[in-house]
């Protein structure tokens, strides 16, 4: 009595897609894979006054994050501005309500777009005079 058994198939390398062995020969020698290159966000804080009901209005104040604060130790990643902690800041500065309401944006309760042009470039001095644009009054 004979008994069947199965052989085990293996891959041939140079017809199969599929196997690993064949990546492997395809990119050995070459560049590797080719990493991205970070896509630099261009570093500018927009103001813009919204208008609300009647004569009210709110500022929205736009990419405070993406500005690095100067540190002194160069070993650590310099981290990003903390909106939460600006937030507060403009809310205890202008004796209002203010609230983070996107990835980078903070909206303050009144208008407050003469002043806080002044207010940001004390409290982050590596905010420059040139990298904030008022953008005056703009629909939501």
């Amino acid at each position: 009595m004979a008994t069947d058994v199965a052989e085990p198939v293996v891959p041939d390398c140079r017809g199969d897609g599929r196997s690993g062995a064949s990546l492997f020969v395809a990119n050995r020698g070459g560049r590797g894979q080719i990493k991205q290159k970070k896509k630099t966000v261009p570093q500018k804080v927009t103001i813009a006054k919204i208008p609300r009901a009647k004569k009210k209005y709110v500022t929205r104040v736009c990419g405070l994050a993406t500005f690095v604060p100067v540190l002194q130790l160069p070993i650590l990643p310099p981290p990003e501005i903390d909106l939460k902690e600006a937030q507060r800041f403009f809310a205890q500065k202008f004796s209002c309500g203010a609230s983070v309401t996107g990835e980078d944006e903070i909206i303050i309760q009144g208008d407050f777009t003469d002043d806080i042009i002044d207010v940001i470039q004390e409290k982050w001095p590596e905010v420059d005079d040139d990298s904030i644009e008022d953008l005056g009054e703009v629909k939501k």
